[in-house]
């Protein structure tokens, strides 16, 4: 086995393992401040907007479900087509699409990939002039993703990273390791546009990269510019979990779990539960004025408090 797959295979494994534990970090963190802005996804009952919670007999009816078919739909415009970018920043979307587009196609020219060593696996040719109907089938396909992917891109690449320079509404917020994340991206695009250029025009290398990587066998005949790509890819793999290009993949999190989340925190419901843990945590606020406040549980009962008094204010008042 040759350093490049031990290589491999120690940076796939860092990849799950460390997106294990930042799903299990996203589930197990306390209770988000709700966003509230209406219609919600799914909204059945509301579609241009508004809330159960606006009815004063809510507590006394079963809590409303929303369609998922419906949240579903409005996240697969998100995701595929980016439609609030669309509607608020057109001409940022015409460098957002391009670019998530083309890491959509390259996930599946990767996945094509790997249906085609497996393929080889089964002594089934994946190739232009293979005789079999399939290895033909997924040597076109595999060829038209790759090819797309990489072109897609690096232009979508380049110019998010020229944008974000540029730009005097993105720049001051953009952080330096931002610009290296999109770089390392680029990095990767460009490498395997080369490589399909120069050495690799049907992609035959890469494929026999992944079909060493599931047989454990020998790489043979490697170029030196696919191998640098993949090895590119791979420590890029490892390193994704560890970004915040993990909002790639965690659209349940910001958008079920944030955005469209109404439950109601109904009197012994885990919800409640929740919010009274967090209302224990300590506070260490430095301003002389906050030093007779030590845990959340004081600052809402204050609140309380201060609600309550000036009601009776208001009532007395009138």
């Amino acid at each position: 086995m040759e350093a490049i797959q031990i290589a491999t295979y120690i940076l796939i494994t860092i990849f799950i393992v460390g997106l294990t534990l930042k799903f299990l970090k996203y589930q197990t963190m306390p209770t988000h401040l709700r966003w509230e802005l209406y219609p919600l996804a799914g909204e059945k009952k509301r579609p241009y907007g508004g809330s159960y919670l606006e009815e004063p007999d809510w507590t006394d009816k079963p809590h409303e479900e929303k369609s998922f078919l419906g949240e579903m739909e409005f996240m697969g415009k998100e995701i595929l087509y980016f439609k609030q970018y669309l509607q608020s920043n057109r001409s940022l979307w015409f460098i957002v699409f391009p670019f998530h587009v083309g890491l959509y196609i390259f996930v599946a020219f990767v996945g094509l990939l790997i249906i085609g060593a497996l393929t080889m696996v089964g002594d089934i040719t994946v190739s232009a002039e293979s005789s079999n109907v399939w290895g033909k089938l997924v040597h076109y396909i595999t060829l038209i993703s790759g090819i797309s992917a990489f072109i897609l891109g690096t232009i979508g690449c380049s110019a998010l990273f020229i944008k974000k320079i540029v730009d005097p509404t993105m720049s001051p917020y953009t952080r330096r390791i931002e610009y290296l994340n999109i770089f390392f991206v680029l990095a990767v695009f460009f490498t395997g546009f080369l490589s399909w250029v120069v050495v690799d025009i049907t992609f035959e290398s890469t494929r026999a990269y992944m079909y060493g990587l599931i047989t454990f066998g020998k790489m043979e005949n490697i170029p030196t510019l696919v191998t640098v790509h993949t090895m590119l890819l791979a420590v890029l793999v490892a390193y994704f979990p560890f970004t915040n290009m993990m909002h790639f993949i965690m659209k349940h999190f910001t958008f079920n779990a944030v955005r469209w989340n109404d439950e109601p925190n109904r009197r012994g419901s885990k919800l409640e539960r929740s919010i009274v843990s967090l209302l224990e945590h300590r506070i260490n606020w430095a301003a002389p004025h906050t030093q007779t406040i030590n845990r959340w549980s004081d600052v809402a009962k204050s609140e309380s408090e201060s609600g309550i008094q000036g009601r009776v204010s208001q009532k007395g008042d009138s």
